[in-house]
């Protein structure tokens, strides 16, 4: 009997502990090898073994530690100090919860069958379809607070989990103590705390959203506009050309009837050449973006291909098919955009031959986009596994944040890449998209 007891003890604790890190991994958006998963079941089961109740802080320890230096996670040490307490935190109060039906249920009859069910297979059961919900409800603020590195640096934030440890100190001191009269008030203490964090983190992520579109659709609207600008001055341009040419036709006309092949030549290097130089102008490449459908995306093409103009970069771009979906969160697409298009026009303004070369790749058949951009730089190579660390860069010190940025979002896309390569003092990334 004490050995089947002493059985269902672990069984239940090895259950929560599946929970705990099953939630903690679904948070952290990582992969995990089983080795990892077994190291992290074993330790929880000890600790929980070893310091029973009072021990869940040293679970939020292990849970950070374990992020840090076996999972090497780059996401912000507040966002995982967050992850592990919420883990912790929402299984001891669901737990609790659900512990408490099983003394309403229980009979004098039916205890120790009672108590074995619900701690091997009631409980985790429970706690794996709450945990569920839970996360699901969460899941678009979590995606805002993990792209969002203000957020994660922000007074409010660090006051969240401040609030959360110091909860979790008081349940823990309950049982140091052993305070029984109060554990049901720092339960209910527990529980409202996290209410009240979660709904808040709920209203402040959308809120930033909701600034976040309205600053996107200002910009949206500016670049359009300077965009319309360029597009009326190449209008100009070719309705001048086609008045010049037409005069230019019948003066070249009347050269040839009089036979002043001396005027022809005047017409054709003085004025057609001068023409032909103003017809290969860079403003020409704007053109290109007609086949554009999503008006966020040529929003901020234009704007980017007329700052690169303006910088003296030789700038291309092809675009052979409409160009109707980007396969992911626009707002997401468009940031990846801006950080890989301010860098390539960073990296080449600074070189002798500075050039952009932009082409899009559509595959309907696929459903898979293709954005490839390719930039001159001072640089001959580079180690590229080391560009995606946080501060490292080619571009010089106070760089460096981008492509680090660009890989945590893609994190929460599986049919999202980027493929990097440099060589021979050009530097190309492709972003690959699927739908």
């Amino acid at each position: 009997m004490y050995l089947l007891s002493l059985f269902n003890i672990i069984l239940a604790i090895f259950s929560i502990s599946i929970i705990e890190y099953t939630v903690f991994i679904s948070l952290l958006k990582t992969k995990i090898s089983f080795i990892h998963y077994l190291i992290f079941l074993l330790l929880e089961t000890l600790i929980t073994l070893i310091t029973g109740a009072s021990g869940r802080i040293f679970h939020v320890i292990l849970l950070v530690l374990m992020a840090q230096f076996i999972l090497k996670s780059t996401q912000n040490i507040n966002l995982i100090f967050f992850y592990a307490l919420y883990t912790i935190i929402s299984t001891t109060v669901f737990g609790a919860i659900i512990q408490s039906l099983e003394n309403l249920l229980a009979t004098d009859f039916l205890v120790q069958d009672a108590s074995s069910i619900f701690d091997t297979i009631v409980t985790p059961l429970f706690l794996t379809i709450i945990q569920y919900f839970i996360i699901k409800y969460l899941t678009p603020s979590l995606l805002i607070l993990r792209k969002n590195r203000n957020l994660q640096q922000h007074v409010t934030f660090k006051l969240m989990n401040l609030l959360l440890f110091l909860s979790l100190i008081f349940y823990t001191a309950t049982y140091i103590f052993n305070i029984s009269g109060y554990k049901h008030i720092v339960n209910l203490f527990f529980a409202y705390c996290l209410i009240i964090i979660l709904v808040y983190l709920h209203y402040i992520t959308r809120s930033h959203l909701n600034q976040q579109i309205i600053d996107q659709k200002q910009l949206q609207l500016d670049n359009l506009t300077h965009y319309t600008q360029q597009i009326e001055e190449l209008y100009h341009s070719l309705n001048g050309f086609r008045h010049d040419y037409a005069n230019l036709m019948i003066s070249l006309e009347e050269s040839i009837q009089t036979n002043n092949m001396t005027h022809v030549h005047h017409i054709y290097n003085d004025v057609l050449k001068s023409a032909k130089l103003k017809l290969g102008h860079n403003n020409y490449t704007l053109s290109t973006l007609r086949a554009i459908e999503i008006p966020a995306i040529k929003s901020l093409l234009s704007h980017k291909i007329i700052d690169a103009l303006e910088k003296g970069i030789r700038t291309e771009i092809e675009i052979e098919q409409q160009w109707t979906s980007c396969h992911m969160d626009t707002l997401d697409y468009i940031r990846i955009l801006g950080i890989l298009l301010d860098n390539a026009i960073e990296a080449s303004e600074n070189t002798a031959n500075a050039f952009i070369h932009i082409a899009v790749i559509i595959d309907p058949v696929q459903k898979e986009n293709r954005f490839i951009i390719e930039n001159a730089t001072t640089e001959e190579t580079s180690a590229i596994h080391q560009l995606f660390k946080h501060s490292v860069t080619t571009k010089g010190n106070g760089h460096g944040t981008g492509l680090h940025n660009v890989q945590q979002i893609l994190i929460d896309y599986e049919q999202a890449h980027l493929e990097t390569a440099h060589a021979n003092h050009k530097f190309s990334q492709t972003l690959v998209t699927q739908g």
